[in-house]
Order: structure tokens, then sequence, then C-alpha cells
């Protein structure tokens, strides 16, 4: 088996933000983008689903935590790995990788409507030490994503982070050409 190299490089995060800010803004979902060693370069929350379990309960790292150990298996394997998060919702996490060969980071997105059953999203609820209430009607306000367009948004994803390594390993190099003048 091909040894997997990765290698810690310092992100250009504009350029990255503003592909990120593009795709998730159409989905209206999450997206976070890490290097290696698990340092969120950035992070997009158009989800208003997202946001309640983020910042309204008491558990709000179950979110960054799952997403980091699915990206964590991608970076690892370099291959995109699928998994539900503890919110119920589908995540996708796909390698970043410079050229062919080495792995820089990951990019990690919900790629799935939530939930529309009162009983799931009081369980979801009881996880995150939130009020079920106050989820239930994020659960309401979600616009339904229609499946085909799920469909295309998991080619975003992948197309979008193939984007992005593509860019990285210009940019990268262009700044190794100039350390050798």
């Amino acid at each position: 088996m091909e040894q997997i190299k990765q290698m810690k490089i310092r992100f250009e995060k504009e350029i990255v933000s503003t592909i990120q800010v593009y795709f998730m803004d159409i989905l209206n979902t999450h997206s976070v983008i890490y290097d290696i060693d698990g340092e969120v370069i950035n992070e997009v929350n158009a989800s208003s689903y997202c946001k309640t379990l983020r910042f309204s309960s008491e558990r709000k790292d179950l979110c960054l935590s799952h997403s980091w150990e699915l990206s964590k298996n991608a970076i690892r394997f370099k291959k995109p790995f699928e998994a539900v998060c503890p919110g119920g919702l589908i995540f996708l996490s796909v390698p970043i990788v410079l050229g062919e060969n080495v792995v820089v980071g990951a990019h990690c997105a919900a790629i799935s409507n939530p939930i529309r059953s009162k009983f799931s999203t009081y369980d979801i609820a009881a996880k995150f030490y939130i009020d079920a209430h106050i989820l239930w009607e994020a659960v309401k306000k979600a616009p339904q994503i229609p499946k085909p367009v799920l469909k295309i948004a998991r080619e975003r994803v992948l197309s979008t982070t193939e984007l992005i390594s593509k860019i990285l390993t210009h940019i990268h190099a262009l700044q190794q050409r100039k350390q050798l003048q």
C-alpha cells in the first residue's frame, strides 16, 4: 500500500474562504476546512439548524469533534468519508491534496436536511442538552433542500475541494520557485 504523505502548509485563507462561502450560501449549510493538525482554517455556517446546535447548546463540542474525526480519516486514507453527525445530518469530508500525493487538510460539509421528526429532534436535543422546542423551531425554519439538489451538493463538495486543492498546489509551487530564486 502506498504511503500517504502529509504536510503542514500555510493556507491562503482569503481564497479558500471565498470558494467555501460561495458554495455554502447556495445550500444554506455548514462547512469547515481543517489543516492536517486539526486547526480550523475556515468555518462557514449558513444553517439555522447547525447554528442552534453549535451556539445554543451545552454540547457544542459534539459538532466540531465529529467533523474533525471524519476529516482525520479523509486525511489519513486520502479519500472521502461520509457519516451521520450527532445532529442527524450527513457529513462528507474530502481530503485537500497538493498535486497527487501530499495531503494538507480536509474539507467537511453537511450534505443533508435536518431530520423532520419531532421524536428524532427531541432525541438530538437531549444529546446536546438543548431545549427540544428551540431545536424543533430551528428544524422548521430550515429550508427543505430537494433530493436532486442534495445529490448535486455532494458533487459540489467534491469539486469545491478539488478546486481548493488545485489553487493551493499552484500557490505552493509559486512559493517554492520564489524561495529557489
